[in-house]
């Protein structure tokens, strides 16, 4: 594997992280060439200056991380977002609607947070997989794809006592997206082996907030081992767009 790097989303959402920090993070990004960071909605302006001119892509986290905003104040946090420099939006899902079988409000947050969008830009829905049944991620996946989702994303990562990504979730997602879906696998990533493991399951996009230590790990394991051929992407990157 010659092009994990691709695939990672450097992600900070901690509630203490500083300037500081997010300046660290997108320099990171920048020299190991990462698909994107993720970072939350305040620090939007200050990561797209620091990636202006790069090709590492910015992610938001939108309702983050209960799903439980009014669909409005997600659709603003989302546009305000994409103003300030995002390339990509994460929203999360209200997940109690979904639990109480409320699907028209499902239908209603998604339709309305992809028209943030534009067509142009990324729009991922985070159903938290740890809270749901099977049944209902099936449900929620089928939801996501129908109003026009580009990604299901598998965990905010906040999850209490949950486990985050799992290989058979992202099976179970690719299966019920029917090819209109990627997915994010996110949540529990944390070393070289995890991440390998997810991509084989056909995840497009690795978040992770221990994406140095990862990386560190792939590059040793690189020099041990004869090249091979890159691995072929589920779907082609994200165009930048600055």
């Amino acid at each position: 594997m010659e092009n994990l790097n691709e695939y990672i989303e450097h992600t900070l959402l901690s509630p203490t992280a500083t300037s500081a920090d997010i300046k660290k993070l997108c320099k990171e990004a920048i020299a190991n060439k990462f698909h994107a960071v993720c970072v939350n909605p305040c620090h939007v302006t200050q990561a797209a200056k620091l990636l202006e001119n790069s090709r590492v892509n910015l992610v938001a986290v939108i309702g983050f991380p209960l799903g439980q905003n009014e669909i409005e104040i997600k659709a603003y946090e989302a546009a305000t977002a994409f103003q300030r420099g995002a390339d990509e939006i994460d929203v999360v899902m209200n997940i109690g609607k979904l639990k109480e079988k409320d699907y028209d409000y499902i239908t209603r947050e998604i339709k309305t947070l992809k028209r943030s969008t534009k067509r142009v830009k990324i729009m991922k829905y985070i159903i938290e997989t740890d809270y749901l049944t099977r049944d209902e991620i099936i449900k929620a996946t089928d939801l996501a794809a129908k109003c026009g989702a580009d990604f299901v994303k598998t965990s905010t990562g906040y999850a209490k006592d949950g486990i985050g990504a799992k290989v058979n979730d992202i099976k179970l997602i690719i299966q019920t997206g029917s090819g209109k879906l990627r997915v994010k696998a996110s949540g529990g990533i944390r070393t070289l082996s995890d991440a390998e493991k997810m991509i084989k399951a056909g995840a497009s996009r690795i978040g992770t907030s221990n994406a140095m230590a990862i990386w560190a790990e792939y590059k040793k394991s690189m020099k041990k081992t004869p090249k091979k051929s890159k691995i072929t992407k589920v779907v082609s990157k994200t165009s930048k767009k600055k």
